[in-house]
């Protein structure tokens, strides 16, 4: 019996086989799993990487876009420098009543334009004979002009703020904030800071006016002025009094600006603005051109001549300068001196961009880079259309020993430092 299941045991053995279990992998439902989830991976990594590109971008506040500062140009007015004789119609008496009421009303314009001005310190830190180390601080009178979306500008005195290491802003309200010098024009003294909105808050902000600018173009001699910021040399000070004329001219380089004198007393600090009886600003305070036989009065740079430069360095753009001293030759003087009309070059500074390319006291400026030249405005507005290193063309009429001789000078600008 024993052999006899040996023989059918041994007889069925090539049926016999070994059943291996299939691998996970090899299931069709954790293949169809793997599938998915690898698909999944290969389309959402594409996503990732794109949102994690962009989503920090999309995050990101946008910053706030700058708007241009636009100074409105005034109406033309047929300028002449010859004084206005004022007649005296009629007499009329005030009484004591009536002197109250016009000084409110100076108070009353006067604090309405302090709105729209600051004091500016600035604060220096030098060294002694002794290698100690000390600090000095100096203020002027600064003048609201706008802002730009990201910065509120302020017009003030360069030669002031021109070694400040720190700035520092006090607005109406005696709030203060930091500034930095953004651009400036030696040539004229003025100087644009910056402060940044977000360091003023909404209160003062909501106090402060933009500084009104009039016209110094209608101006007559004798009309009643206020100067006010620090006229007398301490920061929210005021002075009354009258201008005593607005028929002298200030030769700056390759230009020309009005001044305007008063009968008021200037201190050797003093600055601010000169502001007519409608709260409009007609003048800026200055101490870098003198009139003859006015010493100790205040005066000031006629509003109308100084628009297109704050506007220029409102907009962070460069003054450019070739640095000329001249006086017009108009038709007049043409034809009774028999020279060419044009811009006569009295003075050529030194070092200066004009002097390097040839240009000579007593050449007549004609034309500059194909533009005709009949007078100084016309230089100051053709370069202010420049930038700092433009080289420019000018044509030069010079005496010769019968005649003028034409000649074409390039004048490679630059920035007056």
């Amino acid at each position: 019996m024993v052999e006899e299941k040996e023989k059918k045991g041994s007889d069925f053995s090539f049926i016999q086989e070994t059943i291996k279990q299939k691998r996970f992998y090899q299931n069709k439902v954790v293949r169809k799993l793997i599938w998915t989830l690898a698909s999944g991976v290969l389309f959402a990594l594409p996503v990732f990487c794109v949102m994690a590109f962009f989503l920090p971008k999309l995050m990101e506040k946008p910053e706030p876009e700058i708007v241009p500062i636009t100074i409105p140009e005034e109406e033309p007015v047929e300028e002449t420098y010859e004084e206005q004789p004022v007649y005296i119609t009629e007499t009329v008496s005030m009484e004591l009543e009536d002197y109250k009421k016009m000084y409110q009303q100076l108070i009353q314009i006067s604090n309405q334009v302090e709105k729209s001005l600051v004091n500016v310190s600035a604060m220096t830190v030098d060294t002694d004979w002794f290698d100690e180390t000390y600090t000095s601080q100096s203020s002027v009178c600064g003048m609201l002009i706008g802002d730009n979306g990201v910065e509120l500008l302020i017009l003030t005195d360069y030669g002031k703020v021109e070694h400040g290491e720190n700035l520092l802003v006090t607005f109406y309200d005696h709030t203060t904030a930091s500034a930095v010098l953004k651009k400036y024009d030696r040539n004229t003294g003025l100087a644009v800071l910056g402060v940044n909105l977000s360091e003023i808050t909404e209160n003062t902000r909501g106090i402060i006016l933009y500084a009104d600018l009039g016209s110094s173009k209608t101006l007559r001699s004798g009309e009643p002025v206020l100067a006010i910021g620090s006229p007398a040399g301490s920061y929210d000070s005021l002075l009354f009094g009258n201008l005593t004329s607005v028929s002298q001219v200030a030769g700056i380089y390759d230009g020309s600006c009005s001044v305007l004198t008063t009968d008021m007393v200037k201190a050797n600090s003093g600055s601010g603005v000169l502001v007519n009886w409608n709260g409009q600003i007609v003048g800026i305070l200055q101490d870098h051109y003198e009139v003859t036989g006015q010493k100790n009065t205040i005066q000031a740079y006629g509003i109308s001549d100084m628009k297109n430069i704050i506007e220029h360095l409102s907009n962070n753009q460069d003054i450019v300068y070739m640095g000329i001293i001249g006086a017009d030759v108009t038709t007049a003087i043409s034809e009774s001196e028999q020279i060419p009309v044009g811009v006569y070059v009295s003075e050529v500074a030194m070092d200066s961009p004009a002097i390097i390319a040839g240009v000579q006291p007593g050449d007549i400026i004609t034309s500059i880079s194909g533009q005709p030249v009949t007078n100084l405005k016309d230089v100051s507005a053709i370069l202010l259309k420049c930038s700092n290193g433009q080289s420019i063309q000018v044509i030069c009429q010079r005496p010769d020993k019968t005649a003028y001789q034409e000649l074409t000078l390039p004048v490679e600008l630059k920035i007056l430092e």
